[in-house]
């Protein structure tokens, strides 16, 4: 009897559950957020939150883990982490909340192509400087492309025009002073469709 009371003892002892915490993705831009964490791909609306649940590890009654760290990547059309950063890592803690909070970092534009044509070249200038600069070699026709970009500021005031080069070389202007000065977390959208 006393050997079976030990058993008995010894495996509630062993018993492990498993546990979990939540991440919570809270997007403070008026454009979306991206973020994978666990191998899921998520998307956050403008001033929207998503809270994920995640396992902690198994707990036992006395001993075990009750936090596991992982990789998160993330990244918004107006958010960045700091140094252009788009992966750092987080520890999910068991019972408890950890909360990313994605608050404006830029300006942004974004390309929807449904011109019947791919995009070979997307390029940018700005109204202080007009060396041509690549945002992307292609976007294909029914795609849509974001990129983050500088601000401006009422110290740096200053506009962008948009160059987008098709498949048949066929070139358009996009932009000026009415349309891209951009500030904080504005985003100037260029949407394409077939003539």
């Amino acid at each position: 009897m006393k050997n079976l009371l030990l058993i008995l003892l010894l495996s509630v002892l062993l018993v492990a559950c498993s546990t979990e915490g939540d991440f919570k993705v809270v997007n403070q831009t008026n454009h979306v957020v991206y973020f994978n964490i666990d191998d899921e791909d998520y998307i956050v609306d403008s001033l929207q939150t998503k809270t994920v649940s995640l396992d902690t590890g198994d707990k036992f009654i006395f001993f075990g883990d009750d936090e596991k760290t992982y990789t998160l990547e993330i990244e918004g059309e107006t958010f960045a982490l700091p140094n252009g950063e788009t992966e750092t890592q987080v520890t999910i803690r068991n019972g408890k909340t950890y909360k990313a909070y994605c608050t404006p970092t830029h300006a942004g534009v974004k390309v929807i192509n449904n011109s019947g044509k791919d995009i070979i070249n997307l390029f940018f200038y700005t109204s202080f400087d007009e060396t041509l600069n690549t945002l992307t070699n292609s976007i294909e026709n029914g795609e849509t492309f974001y990129s983050r970009l500088e601000y401006a500021t009422s110290e740096n005031d200053f506009y962008y025009t948009f160059k987008v080069r098709y498949d048949d070389f066929s070139e358009e202007y996009f932009g000026g002073p009415e349309e891209t000065t951009l500030g904080l977390d504005e985003q100037y959208v260029i949407e394409l469709y077939e003539p």
